[in-house]
C-alpha cells in the first residue's frame, strides 16, 4: 500500500536538513548559528516540514491510514513555532543594532508581508475558481480583501501584521527596552487570550474569520520569545555554552515530557471540546499550557544544537529564498491536487507548490521594490530596503 512508503518523506527531510552538516572544533562555537542567512535556511526546511504537515492532516482527516505520518499531524505548531521565534528575534536584533530603525520601519516591513500575501491570495481564488469552487458573488469582495480567508492557511500573515505593528507603537512609545518587552508580552498574551476566546469558525464554509482557531494562537508567544531571547542574548548564550551538555539533555528530556503531555491532552480535552452553549475554555486552555511549552522546548533545543552545529546547504538557502511563498499558496494544491494515490498526491503537492512559488517569489520581488520607490521617495535605496526587508 501507499502508506509503505511515506518513510521516504521522512528520510528525504532528512537529508535536506543534515546535508553540509557542520560540527565545531572542541570549545569553539558557531557565532552565526542565529544569522540570517541561517535562520532563512532553516525556516525554508520548516516550510516543507509544514507541507508535510498539513499534507498528513489532509489525509488523515479524510479516515485514510496514514502511517507513520501520523507523527506529522499534531507537529507543524514546532515549525511555525520556529517562524514567529525568529521573526521576533530579528525584529529585536535589527532594533538593537540599526540606528533609528523604527524610523520607515512600517514602509520597509508590511509590503515585504501583504504583498506576498495578496498577490498569493490573488492567485488562490483564481485558481480554486478554475479547479471548480463556485464562489459566490457575496463572498468575493471579503476574500479579495482578506477580511475572511478562503485560504484559512494565509492566517500567519494577518497575525505577523499585528504583531509587527505592535512592536512599532510599543517600541516606538515606551523608551525603556525592558518594560516594552514586558508591554509587548502581555499584549501577545492579551491577543491569544482573546483569540482563545473567539472559538472556531463555524459561520464561514473556509473557517476563514481571523483570530477563530487554536492555530490563531497556539505558537504566537514565540514572537515575545524571539524578542527577549535578543534582549538577553549573551547572557542566555553564555549560560548555554557554560552548561551545553546539561542545557541540551535538560532541553531534550522537557521536549519528551510535554511532548507526551500534549498528546494526552489532545487526546482527551483538546482545543475542539466544544458544542453549543458550551465553549470548551477550560479544556483550550489546559491543552494550550502544556502545548506552548512543548513547542517552546523545541525551539530552544533547535538553538542549543546549532551552537555547536552548522546546518544549512543550497537546498535550505533555496527554499529559505521561497518560504512565504510555499507557506501561502501550497493549500491550493493540497485542496485541489487531483491525485489518488498519496505518495503521489504528496510528490505532486510538493513540486506543483515549489515550482508555482518561483515566479511568484519574482512577482513579489518586483512589486516590494516598487512599493519601496514609492514609499521612500529616494530612488533605488528606497527599493534595496524594502526587498532587504523580504529577504
Amino acid at each position: 500500500m501507499a502508506k509503505e512508503y511515506f518513510f521516504i518523506f521522512y528520510s528525504a527531510l532528512a537529508v535536506i536538513l543534515l546535508t553540509g552538516v557542520r560540527p565545531t572544533a572542541r570549545g569553539l562555537w558557531r557565532e552565526d548559528a542565529l544569522s540570517l542567512k541561517a535562520s532563512k535556511g532553516l525556516l525554508g526546511f520548516c516550510a516543507v516540514a509544514i507541507m508535510l504537515h498539513h499534507m498528513s492532516q489532509t489525509i488523515y482527516f479524510a479516515n485514510e491510514d496514514p502511517g507513520i505520518l501520523i507523527f506529522m499531524v499534531d507537529i507543524g505548531v514546532c515549525f511555525v513555532g520556529m517562524f514567529f521565534f525568529f521573526s521576533g528575534y530579528g525584529l529585536y536584533c535589527s532594533l538593537r543594532d540599526k540606528p533609528d530603525y523604527l524610523k520607515g520601519f512600517l514602509r520597509r516591513r508590511l509590503p515585504a508581508i501583504l504583498i506576498p500575501f495578496y498577490v498569493c491570495n490573488l492567485v488562490f481564488i483564481v485558481g480554486s475558481c478554475l479547479w471548480g469552487y463556485e464562489l459566490q458573488a457575496k463572498e468575493l469582495l471579503s476574500y479579495l480583501t482578506g477580511v475572511v480567508l478562503m485560504n484559512n492557511q494565509m492566517w500567519y500573515v494577518v497575525e505577523i501584521f499585528f504583531l509587527y505593528l505592535l512592536f512599532w507603537l510599543v517600541f516606538r512609545f515606551v523608551r525603556n527596552r525592558d518594560a516594552a518587552c514586558l508591554v509587548y508580552t502581555v499584549c501577545v498574551v492579551l491577543l491569544i487570550a482573546f483569540s482563545l476566546w473567539l472559538g472556531h469558525d463555524t459561520t464561514t464554509p473556509t473557517q476563514g474569520l481571523w483570530f477563530h482557531g487554536e492555530w490563531w494562537y497556539n505558537t504566537t508567544l514565540l514572537m515575545p520569545v524571539g524578542i527577549l531571547f535578543a534582549r538577553w542574548e549573551k547572557q542566555i548564550l553564555g549560560l548555554i555554552r557554560k552548561f551545553y551538555g546539561i542545557s541540551l539533555i535538560v532541553s531534550v528530556l522537557l521536549v519528551a515530557f510535554f511532548y507526551s503531555r500534549t498528546m494526552y491532552m489532545l487526546q482527551t480535552a483538546g482545543y475542539w471540546h466544544e458544542w453549543e452553549g458550551y465553549p470548551g475554555y477550560r479544556e483550550k486552555w489546559q491543552t494550550l499550557l502544556v502545548q506552548t511549552p512543548f513547542v517552546f522546548f523545541v525551539v530552544l533545543t533547535v538553538v542549543i544544537v546549532t551552537q555547536k552545529i552548522g546546518l544549512g546547504n543550497k537546498v535550505m538557502d533555496f527554499l529559505g529564498s521561497i518560504a512565504l511563498e510555499l507557506y501561502l499558496i501550497h493549500n491550493l494544491f493540497l485542496l485541489y491536487m487531483p491525485v489518488k494515490n498519496r505518495v503521489g498526491y504528496i510528490l505532486a503537492c510538493y513540486a506543483a507548490s515549489i515550482a508555482l512559488a518561483v515566479p511568484l517569489h519574482v512577482i513579489d520581488g518586483k512589486l516590494i521594490g516598487l512599493a519601496g520607490r514609492i514609499g521612500a521617495g529616494k530612488g533605488r535605496r528606497g527599493a534595496d530596503e524594502a526587498k532587504k526587508e523580504k529577504d
